[in-house]
């Protein structure tokens, strides 16, 4: 099997500053907790699974990569946009999922991941629902339908004309308060939308899109503007407002797209910038009916960034109140994941509890549930105590890639929490 360098495609960064975290000395009002956490039997039956059998992976500060998961789940399949494929087999893991070899190794939890090459490492997330149908709203002159793997595509008709506009790109959600729906695409930089009753989105101009019974996935012509490049097996052509590479099918006008690269392209391995017209095919290929443009020297812009899911991410304390934790061996965080029907679970790093939690416009509340009651050893009582506090104070919630904030009701920060990949 071919390999790559995968290093400075990636552009790894070194988690420096979980590092430095791990060693960091927590006032003596704050200790660290010594008994290990109890995690719910859901939770322990689902850890060991990736979030879905095709998964994109964003990776804040490196290159984004998609994963396919075998069915029998022995062999995982990396793909990084223009480059080789990679093929990792399953490795013992302690809790959540592994995969790797003597060069790289993918291990996760939830939707949390972390991509080691030669021993350096990137922390990634996956992108949308993994695993769910795909999921259609609908409105007045306006359709969207939103893939689980972060991508969208659209169907816009105006007043004025009776031609539909179509368009696509990413998909995400930002937790500002209420969550908002946030789309990203090629003819609008952003659209905002609120959620409501997991079935309805409202746009900031008070438009209504309702959820349909059936996924419309909005066949069509589609302007593409991205990467092509020839392989062994066929073209490749990664998308730039979806991030996703697709296999370019032999029909239609792919011999002028494959053409005009053989003409253009310095090299084997060269990608170069092409504007198409195109068509999804159900089988994940690129039909492509006209090549529009081809602009050598040019590129994608770049991405966004991406943040973790507040929902089916399971959240580790990093800071109470200001006071940084400090950790090692045998030492356990607090914790916190919420699901998608409005439960919590946690671990304050000696007892578990439950409970509900509301997130809307006017803000996030936990109300706690039943709780373990094991008598928790100093330090770990002191923790308990400020965890649950701080938990039953906050208000609302803000993510910034993979950190989740939260606040009371007068601002004030209460908990900083990561995203756990292993």
């Amino acid at each position: 099997m071919k390999r790559f360098a995968l290093l400075p495609v990636l552009a790894l960064t070194l988690l420096t500053a979980a590092a430095g975290a791990a060693m960091a000395q927590m006032p003596s009002s704050m200790p660290p907790s010594s008994a290990p956490s109890s995690t719910p039997p859901a939770a322990q039956r689902e850890e060991g699974q990736p979030p879905g059998p095709e998964v994109r992976y964003v990776c804040p500060g490196a290159t984004d990569f998609s994963a396919i998961f075998s069915k029998d789940g022995d062999l995982a399949t990396l793909t990084v946009p223009g480059q080789p494929e990679i093929e990792l087999p399953r490795q013992r893991s302690g809790s959540g999922f592994a995969y790797g070899d003597s060069y790289y190794e993918l291990r996760g939890r939830g939707r949390e991941a972390t991509l080691t090459a030669a021993g350096r490492a990137m922390r990634c997330h996956a992108a949308g629902r993994p695993g769910d149908p795909p999921r259609t709203f609908a409105g007045p002159g306006l359709v969207v339908t939103l893939f689980p793997d972060g991508t969208f595509r659209l169907r816009e008709t105006r007043d004025d004309s009776n031609v539909p506009t179509l368009d696509l790109g990413q998909w995400t959600q930002e937790v500002d308060g209420g969550v908002r729906l946030i789309l990203r695409g090629g003819l609008v930089a952003r659209r905002a939308f609120r959620e409501a009753n997991g079935n309805r989105l409202i746009a900031d101009s008070g438009t209504e899109l309702v959820q349909t019974a059936a996924a419309d996935k909005i066949d069509g012509r589609f302007r593409l503007e991205g990467l092509y490049r020839d392989a062994q097996d066929g073209g490749l052509f990664t998308e730039c407002f979806t991030g996703r590479t697709y296999g370019v099918a032999s029909s239609g006008a792919e011999p002028d797209l494959e053409h005009a690269w053989v003409q253009a392209a310095p090299s084997r391995d060269a990608q170069l910038f092409f504007q198409i017209l195109g068509r999804f095919a159900d089988d994940g290929e690129t039909e492509v009916e006209r090549v529009l443009n081809l602009k050598p020297n040019a590129t994608c812009p770049p991405q966004a960034p991406r943040s973790a899911a507040l929902r089916g991410t399971e959240w580790r304390v990093l800071e109470i109140d200001g006071n940084r934790l400090a950790f090692g061996d045998g030492l356990r965080r607090p914790t916190l994941t919420l699901d998608d029907d409005g439960k919590f679970t946690a671990s304050t790093g000696c007892n578990s509890l439950g409970g509900h939690y509301t997130l809307d416009p006017d803000g996030l509340r936990f109300i706690a549930g039943p709780m373990t009651l094991a008598a928790c050893q100093a330090p770990s009582d002191a923790v308990e105590r400020h965890f649950i506090d701080a938990l039953g104070a906050a208000n609302s919630a803000q993510i910034a890639a993979t950190t989740l904030d939260l606040k009371d009701a007068s601002g004030k920060h209460r908990l900083r929490l990561e995203a756990r990949g292993r």
